[in-house]
């Protein structure tokens, strides 16, 4: 059994180097997931990022388009107003018209049952 130490022995190195190789072997495949799932993560943010730039010029261009419309809206709102005025101020007109013409009218007819005999 003296062969034994130095079979022991003999095999101590070479069994050293096999778990620090499996070690490593295990780390490096850790490192690897790592790193993918680190890729994985940047490729996410980076196209999130890109639509937020895309989401923010769509977002500037709806509201630019809403002042534009609100604008739009005002402007028209102020038009039919004036004309709506201009219309009450037509209808106010004829009716003055229509209530000269009824008192010339009535004056007509009290002028000409006055100049009759009865």
């Amino acid at each position: 059994m003296t062969n034994a130490p130095r079979v022991s022995m003999a095999l101590a190195l070479p069994t050293i180097g096999l778990i620090f190789m499996m070690g490593w072997a295990y780390v490096d495949k850790q490192f690897e997931d790592t790193i993918k799932s680190l890729n994985a993560a940047q490729q996410m943010a980076t196209t999130a990022s890109e639509k937020a730039s895309k989401v923010n010029d769509r977002l500037i261009a709806v509201e630019t388009k809403q002042m534009q419309d609100a604008a739009s809206s005002d402007k028209f709102q102020t038009a039919t107003l004036t004309r709506l005025d201009r219309v009450q101020d037509s209808i106010v007109g004829l009716s003055n018209a229509v209530a000269a013409l009824t008192a010339t009218h009535q004056a007509m007819v009290t002028d000409q049952n006055r100049e009759q005999p009865p």
